[in-house]
């Protein structure tokens, strides 16, 4: 059994994944490409590349956590590193998160440091959206007790971004894998829910560094998007606290975003996106990704929902 594999998940990002797999070349880790049924040449591009890497090439689109599932179960290393096709590192720093992770075995989930590709931090390390963290967050528009990626030390944390998060095997044999009926967003934070509701730990490791391009092949349809993340969002809290407690959360959380709407133009910023966020905190009726892939799957004739 080898100690880290690495499982990638790629829908027509094909330059995106291939500039990854490029800084990834040299490792040891044993490295497996889902395409989630491109249409750009994706894995025929890396086979040609990069013919040491596995690719799983899938007729049908399917969610985040559905296809991260596919590619835990097709592995076997003890850790399983869940990475975005958006992603580079100069250092991956395999040796060090194995290391760290031998000698932590409470340590179920672990987070790198996140950066821009100007090198500026990205925000990664979050305390879990409860309601009464969301209402702490309307009262300093998120900007207060919320965020947990700070400092040069490996520390505790609630949840760290699914865009590059390493996973204890034994843990999920434990809790399960990624709920796939969250189709995208919010699956990560379940998973390290449950986690730390079994008695594992999730720790923010900076001693890793992973740039972060944040080019998604859904950044083009930003309301669909929006509608997909509070659908998730809006699950979660169900999943995890009361009716009452679920509104609670929703409804803080889209005041914050109903507040940076009203500054938007004081700082020259068009203010749609944060009420689109804003109205969907009292419920979804638009469709999200998931009817986009379900679409795209009836178009030929691919299973859907999966």
């Amino acid at each position: 059994m080898t100690d880290l594999s690495v499982s990638i998940v790629n829908t027509n990002s094909r330059e995106l994944l291939l500039a990854c797999l490029e800084t990834l070349r040299g490792t040891t880790a044993e490295i497996v490409v889902l395409d989630n049924a491109s249409e750009d040449g994706s894995a025929d591009a890396v086979r040609e590349r990069f013919p040491d890497v596995r690719v799983l090439a899938q007729e049908f689109r399917a969610g985040f956590g559905a296809n991260h599932n596919t590619v835990i179960r097709a592995t076997e290393g003890r850790y399983v590193y869940v990475l975005n096709e958006d992603t580079t590192a100069d250092d991956w720093g395999f040796a060090r998160i194995v290391e760290y992770l031998d000698a932590h075995p409470r340590v179920a989930a672990l987070g790198p440091r996140l950066t821009y590709p100007d090198g500026r931090l990205q925000d990664s390390a979050w305390r879990f959206p409860t309601p009464l963290v969301s209402t702490l967050g309307l009262l300093t528009v998120g900007k207060l007790g919320v965020k947990q990626s700070r400092g040069d030390a490996p520390h505790a944390v609630d949840w760290v971004m699914g865009a590059a998060l390493v996973l204890r095997r034994d843990a999920l044999d434990e809790v399960g894998l990624f709920d796939d009926e969250f189709f995208l967003y919010s699956e990560e934070v379940d998973l390290q829910f449950r986690l730390r509701q079994a008695g594992w730990d999730v720790h923010y490791f900076p001693s890793a560094t992973v740039v972060h391009h944040e080019s998604q092949f859904s950044a083009d349809i930003p309301e669909r998007r929006i509608n997909e993340m509070w659908r998730s969002r809006h699950r979660y809290w169900r999943k995890h606290h009361s009716g009452a407690g679920a509104r609670v959360a929703a409804l803080t959380t889209g005041g914050q975003y109903a507040l940076r709407a009203a500054a938007a133009p004081i700082a020259r910023r068009n203010p749609r996106r944060m009420l689109l966020h804003a109205r969907d905190s009292w419920g979804v009726s638009g469709p999200g990704l998931r009817e986009l892939a379900d679409e795209w799957n009836g178009r030929v004739g691919a299973p859907t929902r999966r």
